[in-house]
Parts: structure tokens; C-alpha cells; sequence
């Protein structure tokens, strides 16, 4: 029997998992049809602990909101016939996005941009482990039973990884290819199933659509091969982390503008957005960095930062100044994990790049030691919490509802912990006292 109703993917930005959504009636979708989504949306854990937030709560009774369309997110999905797909916003009284919202809250970022003659543009790229089913596989440390790493070899680069892979890649590049979304490339990376992929530069919001379809698309073609991709942040003690790592530019009428006309230095904007990024690195460290696991993968010696530093072309920099040519000048933010929802990030670094255009900012002098970065959950939170520009840029709602979700998850971490006889502590006490 064939699939004969037509049928869309609603997508709903997350906190998370990047996307959530329903399937329904294509033609339910289109021409102003009434939707809604339940609020409890953003207070979904990713095993779906429930955390109440201001807006949507237990007291509240986890209210539904209108559910919107973006009609130019709409895509066909020919790997599923008869589907589409489109991103969806949850509405409030006055009829625009929730403020709740990373997805909004990263459009008013980009307006504030607008206001200054200037658009940023965004590439993203994502390392993540790929795991094969092994039926009896015990999994990495109990989790993901039935499964080992993708491939024989652990080489970062290698042409005989490229080539185990080569059939799954192949088949992802086309698909995003065939959504509008630019694979530029995929290769091995040094670890047990670990592998990276780069989308092509985009405008910001565009940029964040691709990023969060392109993991959620992955992780449903390796589901369709008896695969699993996970975008976890360090699953491997002795191993590398997975970054999230997201270059920005600026643009002004299609020109890049981050350097000045020769290409070889930074532009006036350029150093402002740069300094912009340095100054709000420790405030905005818990939407880069979002879970107790997030901060297993700070390592300076995995060229993973812990200071806010910079750098031409340094890979040990938080934030990496890639210049040359002038239409491909740009930054690399280094701290954001592959766990973290690419709209946060987004975000996070937008914020914070339009603060130092706004004050004009200027570079730290040489002489400066860079500010230490938070080192766990607990104290991102602390800078989150106490940071009193991001409200304004990023809204009371947003920050509060955020919020209260990272410090649950501190909360059920801490209560585990707490109540939970390690093995550290068997091997270090039982036999010997």
C-alpha cells in the first residue's frame, strides 16, 4: 500500500534538538488554516523532562499558541514522496513570533543589523559520531546499546575513511543539494566514528534553517541505513569533542565588509563585531555551551578555547580571523559544540557582535591578559543570569525562559550525582578502607 495523503513536516524551532514539529494535512498548512502548538515546547529537556518556565507552566496549564508558517522555508522532501517541510513560528496576541523563540529572537538581531546597513552572513560546520548497528554491542558505556563507531580507523582526513563513508555522504550532499542546502564538504576527523560536515555561507536566519535541517536530515538518513548520528558534545573521555564551530561575516549591498578594501587587515566594522564577540564570550557562553557535558569538551590542548582570545588563522583562538581576500574575510567562532541548537548560537554571537558595533568597541591591547571563559554549567549560567545587556538585546522572555531550562538541567545533573555511588568511588574506597 502507497502513501496517498499529502502531508507536511511542520518544523518548530526547540532548545534543544533543534527542531520538533508534527506531521499534518498538506493542505491544513497552507492558505491561513488554523494551527497551534503546545508552549511546553520550550520546556522540553532532550528526554523531555518537563521544566516550567514564566510563560508555560503547570499553573498555566501549558497553554497551545498559534502556529504560523514561513512559507519560504516551505521544501520538498523527494526522499519522501508526497511530503514537504516548512519551519513554523508560535504566534502571540499581537500576531508576531514569540519572544520565547530562538528563531525570533534571532530575527531581531538581524534587524538590528538591518539598522546599521548591514547583513551577516553565517557559515556553519558540525563535527558529530556516526554509529553502526551491532546487534549485543554493550554501546559506549551502556548508552546506544546495539551499536559501535562507524568504520575500522580513527584518522582525521583519511582517504580510506572517506571511502567507508563515501555511499552515506554522497547520498546526505545530494539530498541537502536537492532542498537548497550546500554541502561544501565531509571528511573524517581524528576519533571513533567522528566526522565533520561544512555548509556553504548563508544569510544569518537562512543559515540557522540549514544548520538545524541539515543535522535533523543526517540523523534521519543514517536512521533509514541502521545508523545513528549523534551531535553530543564528548562522549569519549580520551577523545576529541565535537565543535559546532560557526564563521561569520558582515556584508553591506552584497559586499563583505569585515576587512577593508585590500583584504588584508580588518575593517573599521570589523574590529568593532570582533571585539563585540571577545566582550560577550563569557555571557554567552551557556547558549554555546548548553549542557553539564558541553564543558567536558574545554580542552586549550584539543584546540578547544577556555580563554577569550583571537588570532590570525590560529585554530588555538576562540575566535579565528581568517583574512586574504576581502570576499571571504571572516571569523570563526571556535567555542560553540556540535550539542548546542544553532539558533542559540546564532544568536549568542550576533548579540554579542552587535553590542561592540553599537559601542564601538575596541580590541583588547596586546598587553591584556583575555578573560577567562566559563568552565561548567553552573557558571555560564552565573554570567547568563548576571549579564545585563543580553535582556536587552535578546528580550526578558527569552533570557528567562532559557534560563530556567539550563538551571533544571544543572539541577537533575547535581540530584544524579548526588544520589548515584560512581565507580570512582567503589574502586578508590571499598577494598581499601
Amino acid at each position: 500500500m502507497t502513501d496517498t495523503v499529502a502531508t507536511t513536516q511542520l518544523e518548530v524551532v526547540d532548545y534543544d534538538l533543534g527542531l520538533r514539529g508534527k506531521l499534518a494535512r498538506a493542505g491544513k498548512t497552507r492558505g491561513g488554516s488554523a494551527l497551534s502548538f503546545c508552549t511546553i515546547l520550550y520546556g522540553l529537556s532532550v528526554i523531555d523532562d518537563v521544566t516550567d518556565t514564566p510563560f508555560s507552566n503547570a499553573a498555566n496549564g501549558y497553554p497551545d499558541a498559534p502556529l504560523v508558517p514561513d512559507e519560504s522555508t516551505r521544501i520538498e522532501l523527494p526522499w519522501r514522496p508526497g511530503t514537504d517541510a516548512v519551519i513554523a513560528e508560535l504566534i502571540g496576541a499581537d500576531g508576531r513570533p514569540l519572544e520565547l523563540s530562538p528563531r525570533a529572537v534571532l530575527g531581531s538581531l538581524n534587524q538590528g543589523y538591518a539598522e546599521l546597513g548591514l547583513q551577516p552572513v553565517l557559515g556553519f560546520e558540525y563535527e558529530m559520531w556516526l554509529f553502526v548497528e551491532s546487534p549485543g554491542a554493550p554501546g559506549v558505556g551502556g548508552a546506544l546499546p546495539g551499536y559501535v563507531p562507524f568504520g575500522r580507523t580513527e584518522n582525521a582526513y583519511s582517504l580510506t575513511r572517506g571511502n567507508e563513508i563515501h555511499s552515506l555522504a554522497t547520498e546526505f550532499i545530494n539530498r541537502m543539494q536537492q532542498v537548497g542546502i550546500e554541502v561544501e564538504m565531509f571528511h573524517g576527523e581524528l576519533g571513533p566514528g567522528f566526522f565533520e560536515f561544512t555548509l556553504a555561507p548563508a544569510p544569518a536566519i537562512r543559515a540557522a534553517d540549514n544548520a538545524a535541517r541539515a543535522r535533523q536530515y543526517l540523523r534521519d538518513l543514517c536512521a533509514e541505513r541502521g545508523m545513528h548520528a549523534s551531535f553530543m558534545s564528548k562522549p569519549f573521555a580520551d577523545k576529541s569533542g565535537a565543535g559546532g564551530h560557526v564563521h561569520s561575516s558582515l556584508t553591506r549591498d552584497g559586499v563583505n565588509v569585515f576587512a577593508d578594501e585590500t583584504g588584508a587587515a580588518l575593517s573599521e566594522v570589523g574590529t568593532h563585531y570582533l571585539a563585540g564577540l571577545l566582550a560577550g564570550m563569557p555571557d554567552t557562553a551557556l547558549m554555546m555551551n548548553p549542557n553539564v557535558n558541553s564543558y567536558k569538551r574545554i580542552d586549550p590542548e584539543m584546540y578547544t578555547p577556555s580563554v577569550a582570545d583571537w588570532g590570525y588563522d590560529n585554530r588555538s583562538a576562540a575566535a579565528r580571523v581568517l583574512l586574504g581576500e576581502r570576499k571571504s574575510a571572516r571569523v570563526e567562532h571556535r567555542r560553540p559544540g556540535a550539542d548546542a541548537n544553532p539558533y542559540l548560537v546564532a544568536a549568542a554571537l550576533l548579540a554579542a557582535g552587535l553590542r561592540g558595533l553599537r559601542e564601538r568597541m575596541a580590541l583588547p591591547g596586546g598587553d591584556s591578559d583575555p578573560v577567562a571563559l566559563p568552565g561548567d554549567l553552573g557558571a555560564a549560567l552565573s554570567r547568563f543570569e548576571g549579564s545585563v545587556w543580553l535582556p536587552e538585546l535578546l528580550g526578558n522572555q527569552f533570557c528567562a525562559s532559557f534560563a530556567a531550562t539550563r538551571r533544571a538541567e544543572l539541577q537533575r545533573y547535581e540530584t544524579w550525582l548526588q544520589k548515584t555511588i560512581t565507580s570512582w568511588e567503589l574502586t578508590r574506597h571499598l577494598e581499601h578502607q
